[in-house]
């Protein structure tokens, strides 16, 4: 992912397969802001060869809704710089009653998962074709 420099939104890479300087930069800082407020198992999934409208996943897990908040906003409020929407920043309800909250952040999506719904959903045998990266 790159920024447009005229309207300065995140945009695709123009080439498959490749990860931009931005997007891992953004990666990095994503999971260190995990790491930071404790959360586990973190699984970055790059899901651009599996299916043409999404790129990269980013899976944690917490131990409950309260921790799960917190790590939605601390994400929503150190990554605004980078201007990556418009994904749901619109409908931010940090509700995480069901234990999982999605943030949209455009080319790059966070799931912030409790361990019941991480081992019911199991996204990373879902998306089983999907290239893992190191952060």
């Amino acid at each position: 992912m790159k920024l447009n420099q005229e309207s300065e939104i995140a945009v695709k890479p123009k080439k498959k397969g490749t990860t931009p300087t931005t997007t891992k930069k953004i990666i990095k800082k994503i999971t260190t802001i995990l790491e930071e407020k404790k959360c586990e198992d973190i699984s970055i999934l790059d899901l651009e060869n599996v299916n043409s409208y999404l790129c990269i996943f980013i899976i944690c897990t917490v131990n409950s809704a309260v921790q799960a908040r917190a790590v939605s906003r601390e994400l929503e409020r150190s990554l605004k710089e980078y201007k990556l929407g418009p994904g749901n920043q619109e409908k931010k309800a940090h509700n995480s009653d069901n234990g999982w909250i999605l943030l949209d952040l455009g080319e790059i999506v966070v799931h912030i998962m409790t361990p019941e719904k991480r081992k019911y959903y199991d996204l990373e045998k879902l998306w089983g074709d999907a290239t893992p990266i190191k952060a």
